[in-house]
């Protein structure tokens, strides 16, 4: 029989691949490109599933499975708040949001453009009940850091 930390932890492990597994749905399947920062914002998703999978073969115990999951949290949520925030013109866009392009003619430059496919983190290229996925992505960080406070809480 499972144990409830167990079974927490393969919670989180299924909830962390199928945020991975949408991103990619929309991008792939979708045809949706993400812009940069959409890339940098998977990085700490997929670390925590490496980390989940870390903790069901033995190499971290289960209190720092939480810490190192509110860590890479807080991290995502940063990253989010930032993007929505260029969504939101309140921030300016990193430099790999933007590309430079050194094309000396204009028949050289569409090339280039066709060629790189060029995504603002400006544009909004996908909603969900009329909320980006940077937007959806700080809401659900602000859920699992809830959630991972509530399970220090109750860790005996």
């Amino acid at each position: 029989m499972l144990n409830s930390k167990n079974q927490i932890a393969i919670c989180l492990l299924v909830f962390n691949i199928l945020i991975l597994s949408a991103a990619f749905y929309i991008e792939y399947i979708l045809k949706v490109l993400p812009c940069s920062m959409c890339l940098y914002q998977r990085i700490p998703y997929f670390i925590a599933t490496a980390t989940t999978a870390c903790f069901f073969i033995k190499i971290i115990n289960f209190k720092k499975l939480i810490l190192i999951l509110i860590f890479l949290s807080v991290l995502s949520l940063a990253i989010s708040f930032y993007h929505v925030g260029i969504e939101q013109s309140l921030f300016n866009e990193l430099g790999t949001c933007k590309d430079s392009l050194n094309s000396g003619n204009t028949k050289d430059l569409l090339k280039e453009l066709n060629r790189k496919g060029i995504i603002s983190c400006k544009e909004v290229g996908f909603k969900i009940f009329g909320l980006s996925l940077a937007s959806i992505n700080f809401i659900a960080n602000m859920g699992l850091i809830l959630f991972y406070w509530l399970v220090l809480k109750n860790e005996k």
